[in-house]
Order: C-alpha cells, then sequence, then structure tokens
C-alpha cells in the first residue's frame, strides 16, 4: 500500500479521529504516521509500581529515539521503598526478579538491563539506576511531578533526582513535588530549573511539627522566591501539623504571578495567622486566578477548627482592593451570603469560571447572584460554573439558561434526597418520566434549550469535593437535562451515556458518600 503524500499537520488531524489501537496498525504506513504512533505512546509516562509493563516501558525509554519523545513524567516513589522492605523480608531465591521478567518476556540479553547476572535479583537499586539512565535521555520532558512518600535518601535515590536536574534543567515549565516536610531539603538540593512557568508543592502528612517554622521559613520559602521571576501559576497545598504561616510570610513577590492555588487547614494549629495568606494575595497584584480550599490536614482541637478562615474573610471584606478583576475564582463562601456577593461584584465583570463550595443556595439567593451578571449581555460572560442548590425546579433551570447564555459547563450539588424526589419514577411511562404533570421530570420533557450553549453537566449529591463514584440518580438527572439541551456533549467531563435517560426507581443512598 503507497502512502498518500502529504504534509504532517494533515496527518496530524488525520490521527485525531482514530482510536490509539486503529492508529497503531498504521505505524508502518509513512514516517509522519510513525512518529504520531511513538509521541502518543510515550508523551506521558507514569511510574507508580514495578510490573510487567513499567519494566518493559522502562528499557524501550532508555533508547534515545523514544526518550526524547516523553513530555510529562510522574514519578510515584513509594514502590521503590516497597521494593526495599520487600527484599529485607524475602530470601533471595524467591525474591521478585524484574531482570528475569524482561529477558523473558521481550528476549534481551543480560547485559542490556544491568550489569548484575542474571541469576541476582534485580532490587530497588537496580531499578533505581536504570531509571536514571532513562530520565538522562529524556532532555525534552516539559512536566515533571515526583512524590517522595517513605522513599529514603539514600545515595541512588539522589543520583536519581540529579539525573532529571541535569536532563529537564531547560525544557522544563511545570514541576510538582510531594513530601514530608523533613524531606524538602534533600528533595529541594536537586531541583533547579531555568525556565520554570508552574509550581506545585504539596506537603504531604507528618507525625511531627519539629523545627518546622525554620524548614519552611529557610528551605522551602526560599526556593519558591528563588523562582519569583519566571513562575505564573504556583499551588501550595499542605495536609502537614506544621503552621503556615512562616511560609506565607516570607514568600516575596512574584511578578508574573497570575495564578494562585491554597489549600490549609483553616485553624489556629495549621495558620496561626491568617494575615500572612492575605498579605500574600494582595502582594501579587496580577492574580486573576484564585483557588483556595481546605486541605486534609486534621485537628484535635474542634474549638479552632476553621477559626482563622474567619479571620481571613474580615481581612478580604476590609480591603476593597482584594479579588478584583480576577477571571477564575474557586473559594468556600465568605461565612455569610452578603460577604460573598460583596467580593463578587469586585470581579463581576471580568469573571468567566467561578466555583463556590460549601453552601446551598436558595432560590432568592440565586436570582440575586444572576444579577451580579446581567450587566454583561455583549460578552461570553460566565462559561464555567458551580454552585450547590437547596433545590432544583423547572424555574431554577429557566434562570440558568436565560441568565447564564454563554455558560458551557455547570456543575450543581444538591443536598441529600433532592435527587431521589427528581429521579423517582413511579408509576414509569414509556420514555420514563412520571405520569404527574408536576414533577420536575414531566415539566422539563415541555422545555427545549436550544440557545444553550452547554457542553458540560455535572450533577453531585451533598459532595462539594470532586469524585468519581457515580450515583445513580446523578446520572439520571444529567441524563434528563441533556435530553432537552442539544449542545450537550459530556457529564463531569467524559462522553455521555448516549441512549433515553435511565429508568431509576427510589434511588438508595449510599451511605459512605451521603454520612
Amino acid at each position: 500500500m503507497k502512502s498518500v503524500v502529504l504534509p504532517d499537520d494533515v496527518w496530524e488531524c488525520i490521527a485525531a479521529f482514530l482510536s490509539r489501537r486503529d492508529l497503531a496498525g498504521l505505524i508502518s504506513l509513512n514516517v509522519a504516521l510513525y512518529n504520531i504512533v511513538l509521541n502518543t505512546r510515550y508523551r506521558e509516562l507514569c511510574w507508580d509500581k514495578v510490573d510487567k509493563k513499567m519494566l518493559k516501558m522502562l528499557v524501550r525509554v532508555r533508547t534515545p529515539s523514544i526518550a526524547h519523545r516523553v513530555r510529562r513524567l510522574h514519578v510515584r516513589a513509594w514502590f521503590i521503598e516497597y521494593l526495599v522492605r520487600k527484599e529485607s523480608l524475602t530470601p533471595s531465591s524467591f525474591a521478585f526478579n524484574p531482570k528475569r521478567l524482561l529477558v523473558h518476556y521481550l528476549g534481551l540479553p543480560t547485559n542490556d538491563i544491568g550489569s548484575t547476572t542474571l541469576a541476582s535479583s534485580a532490587n530497588a537499586s537496580d531499578i533505581l539506576k536504570s531509571m536514571a539512565v532513562a530520565v538522562r535521555l529524556m532532555t525534552q520532558v516539559t512536566e515533571y511531578s515526583f512524590e517522595w512518600r517513605d522513599l529514603s535518601p539514600t545515595p541512588d535515590t539522589m543520583r536519581f533526582l540529579s539525573a532529571a536536574r541535569l536532563a529537564f534543567g531547560v525544557s522544563l515549565r511545570k514541576l510538582t513535588l510531594h513530601a514530608q516536610l523533613h524531606n524538602f531539603s534533600a528533595l529541594l538540593s536537586t531541583v533547579d530549573f531555568q525556565n520554570l512557568e508552574e509550581l506545585e508543592l504539596f506537603l504531604d502528612h507528618d507525625d511531627s511539627a519539629t523545627d518546622a517554622a525554620n524548614l519552611l521559613r529557610d528551605t522551602i520559602a526560599p526556593f519558591v522566591n528563588h523562582f519569583r521571576h519566571t513562575i505564573f501559576s504556583l499551588l501550595l497545598s499542605s495536609a502537614s501539623k506544621a503552621d503556615m504561616s512562616p511560609l506565607l510570610d516570607a514568600l516575596q513577590h512574584v511578578p508574573h504571578l497570575h495564578k494562585f492555588v491554597g489549600r490549609f487547614a483553616f485553624d489556629a494549629s495549621h495558620l496561626s495567622d491568617p494575615r500572612t495568606l492575605f498579605k500574600f494575595l494582595r502582594l501579587n497584584c496580577t492574580l486573576t486566578i484564585v483557588e483556595l480550599g481546605w486541605s486534609f490536614a486534621a485537628t484535635s482541637d474542634e474549638v479552632s477548627k476553621l477559626s482563622s478562615w474567619g479571620a481571613f474573610c474580615n481581612a478580604v471584606l476590609a480591603d476593597g482592593g482584594a479579588f478584583v478583576n480576577l477571571s477564575g475564582l474557586n473559594t468556600p463562601f465568605l461565612r455569610r451570603f452578603d460577604d460573598t456577593m460583596t467580593c463578587l461584584r469586585r470581579s463581576a465583570d471580568t469573571l468567566t469560571s467561578l466555583c463556590l463550595i460549601d453552601h446551598f443556595f436558595r432560590e432568592e439567593e440565586l436570582l440575586e447572584f444572576a444579577n451580579l451578571f446581567a450587566h454583561r449581555p455583549f460578552d461570553a460572560g460566565l462559561q464555567k460554573l458551580s454552585l450547590g442548590l437547596t433545590h432544583l425546579t423547572i424555574e431554577t433551570v429557566d434562570t440558568l439558561a436565560n441568565r447564564f447564555p454563554g455558560l458551557q459547563s455547570l456543575d450543581l450539588v444538591l443536598p441529600e434526597g433532592v435527587l431521589r424526589r427528581i429521579c423517582h419514577i413511579d408509576p414509569p411511562t414509556s420514555f420514563g418520566y412520571s405520569k404527574d404533570p408536576t414533577t420536575f421530570c414531566a415539566l422539563l420533557i415541555t422545555r427545549s434549550y436550544t440557545a444553550w450553549k452547554l457542553v458540560n453537566i455535572g450533577i453531585w449529591e451533598k459532595r462539594f469535593a470532586g469524585s468519581s463514584v457515580l450515583v445513580p440518580a446523578e446520572l439520571c438527572l444529567m441524563q434528563h437535562l441533556a435530553s432537552r439541551i442539544p449542545s450537550v456533549q459530556t457529564f463531569r467531563g467524559e462522553p455521555k451515556t448516549e441512549g433515553k435517560p435511565c429508568r431509576v426507581g427510589v434511588v438508595k443512598p449510599s451511605s459512605h458518600l451521603l454520612d
């Protein structure tokens, strides 16, 4: 079969319409498709466990022609520590032998895997060395994430981290690091990139906050400040027992910072001085996207729980220059409805993405909220909206469709019981709706929102935090709504289920989700 001579970008457009399996079958058709298939296959790698797939991939990316195709690398290093512990408990004759698997399944010569003999067991050190060899060849990686977890800072570990620093020094644009606070000193000593644009730091849960203030002030803060002239996005998330105030207080002005994500435990133990967070936000007046939320740090002091959030809200409300001209805002409610509306008015001309958590809007509140954006009839207005509702009536849907015509993505959180009342079908009709003409679904079928350009719908029961678990009634309602909104293509960002709305009777609540 002779290949048609077409420019590479045309072949890329053609490949976009093919599944990965169909595309793989065309790898030998021409050079363009050969490169497209390999780029797709090796563009993103995740090393999170030692199995046949990972080992097979590890051998292949030790080839320069393959390694240079990797753009995103994610390493969850807990599996290395798992191998170390397993080796200490398993007799060598029965130890897991990745090298033997490689030779058996790939037919590779022994010397292509490492310097030790086939009879010896490939241990954590061998795996790390092989990973380091592969990483040194990945000179085009733009996104790198590393989760330290329980990994010990052995010489092999540090050599692997140093290999990543040398290979990604120029190409890297986004860096994500997960580690316990006491491991950051060793981890950050191996990290230095010239053109970093996005930085994400996750402080994992720890058992002790000994010397935490000094580590935050003298290690992590200087590291962030080192990149302040190049980064435009910064994420700080802490599940540590440490007080984050020293870190926030030591952060300097980031001239080009446009996005900040902060996830903390807003209590006296974990954010003793909320003014430090407010100071950092006000110091960076270039911010256009702000996302704030709760972290998973636990506190035993119920009295002080979220006490710092109130003080932070007071600081935001007292300063009229806070949260001004934002295009994206993701935040818990500022305690009261009126306080939140005051804050939103400051960016009502510019907001295109808004997520409000931990509050269910009443009908009159939703109308007042919608009026904030009524003065923007000539632009797209809000394009992404996520909020909670105490109710869902046909009038609610009408309000959302009429007041937010440019909306592309809508996520709604409903209280427990609302979904079951809406999707209760008794007795079912041929289309799946109740015969009672006053029910929500019976009224919905009389509507057609053809002018509404909504692409994505997400329905959640009681859960403001994202979850992949899908309650049947959630799917039922999304299907009902999509049947009247022709432009909807996805549910929660995933391709929607085709066909008629599902027939759901009484949906039993999932206790682990609703408690």
